[in-house]
């Protein structure tokens, strides 16, 4: 048994096979949002380099969002394309809660931050219990001003014992500086703030594969006209499409 998983919704493309005891395998694309040219050919690399072939596979999983809205169309009609064309299931990962998995051992708050443009982020705070398996959404992901999220994270970090942060995303690198001043004016000595190595900061398709066969072994299973993407914002075109039509 294994789970197909894809990871379009940051910069760059990856896609893992995970078995049922958590033995992955992952390949990552060089390229910068070349998910369309590269994803499939990716795949069909990574399982012939570790034998795996379309009928060892039992589920496909893709990050639904949020994220680049054409990456996220990408990983997830490519994965039902998958699953209507050889009958299994689909498996909807929200990208947010995918870092949990991101930092072996860590048993801080994860706090990934991706832009999402017009001054706001995609955020959320999570909580991974290393013993029971199960994740905490702290703060609820969604779309954020990055003043009014570090106001929830305080407001949690105040009302329990939370020792450890780290930040994730891609909107590191543009609020590091307010989160740097937000740490030094509001959290107290003895809480520890860290930034994820650049290597570590994306989206992972490992990741991805990791909350997907958690969810599997739930019965998170849907058919693949169930698998639906999870935007949090509408696109910009549409958007801007209603504001001309007012």
């Amino acid at each position: 048994m294994y789970i197909l998983a894809f990871e379009t919704t940051g910069e760059h493309a990856s896609v893992a096979c995970i078995d049922k005891k958590g033995n992955l395998v992952e390949q990552t694309s060089e390229q910068i949002f070349n998910h369309l040219q590269s994803l499939m050919p990716m795949t069909e690399r990574l399982m012939k380099e570790n034998g795996i072939t379309m009928s060892d596979i039992s589920c496909v999983a893709a990050s639904a969002g949020p994220g680049s809205f054409t990456g996220i169309r990408i990983g997830v009609s490519s994965a039902r394309a998958i699953a209507q064309a050889v009958n299994i299931p689909c498996i909807s990962v929200p990208a947010l809660w995918s870092f949990s998995y991101h930092i072996e051992n860590f048993t801080g708050l994860v706090c990934p931050i991706l832009d999402a443009r017009r001054n706001e982020i995609y955020g959320g705070v999570f909580y991974l219990d290393r013993n029971s398996g199960e994740i905490r959404e702290v703060v609820p992901g969604g779309a954020y001003g990055m003043h009014e999220y570090l106001q929830l994270l305080h407001a949690e970090i105040t009302g329990e014992a939370f020792s450890e942060i780290m930040f994730f995303g891609d909107g590191i690198k543009l609020y590091q500086d307010e989160i740097v001043q937000w740490q030094g004016s509001s959290l107290n000595d003895n809480i520890r703030l860290e930034f994820a190595e650049a290597d570590k900061r994306g989206q992972k398709a490992s990741s991805v594969a990791k909350l997907a066969l958690k969810l599997y072994n739930e019965g998170k299973q849907v058919d693949y006209e169930q698998f639906m993407p999870i935007y949090m914002r509408k696109p910009e075109a549409e958007r801007k499409l209603e504001e001309g039509q007012r």
